[in-house]
């Protein structure tokens, strides 16, 4: 199947969101959409690796991420990613993921394979934020990304931890003479 018939699928299945039966939208099919993008498009794309070591590693030596073990230990970074993986989180919608896979998830030198899912992105930004204070805080910080109860500004969420990003804020101020 070539990639414009895969897209189709998932986005066929969210847009039959508004069709009508008994007077109710067809929210199941925002379901079956995220579900048809993960198995048809994201796990397809994704690198995987054997060990969290390895990722980590691997993302560090490949100017990736930031040096994380200048704060933290391999064994306290692994405490974060456990916390937050043992959540289970899924997308509630189609849109969120396909944002997310877009937008925010960290992709390979090629731009073609995702690096990141989204725990990660919440690990990695936990991290970069709780870097002077510690893996308690990290694990605050992750607590209430993950549970949704906190999303940091655009820049940040997207930049935090990474070693090729951009500004953290997406306000600045000048200086006018």
């Amino acid at each position: 199947m070539i990639a414009n018939e895969v897209a189709k699928n998932w986005i066929l299945l969210n847009n039959e969101i508004m069709i009508k039966h008994d007077d109710e939208f067809s929210l199941h099919k925002d379901k079956e959409a995220v579900r048809a993008y993960f198995l048809e498009y994201v796990n397809k794309n994704t690198v995987f690796f054997y060990t969290l070591k390895e990722k980590v590693d691997y993302l560090i030596e490949n100017d990736y991420y930031i040096d994380f073990y200048q704060w933290f230990t391999f064994e306290q970074m692994e405490e974060v990613y456990n916390y937050v993986f043992a959540k289970k989180f899924r997308f509630q919608s189609f849109m969120a993921a396909f944002k997310f896979f877009q937008s925010y998830a960290l992709r390979d030198d090629s731009g073609e394979k995702f690096l990141e899912r989204y725990e990660d992105r919440v690990v990695a930004v936990a991290l970069f934020l709780a870097r002077e204070e510690g893996v308690q805080k990290a694990i605050e910080y992750a607590e209430i990304m993950i549970n949704q109860e906190y999303q940091p500004a655009t820049p940040t969420f997207l930049n935090a931890g990474k070693k090729r990003s951009g500004e953290l804020v997406s306000c600045f101020l000048d200086e006018i003479w």
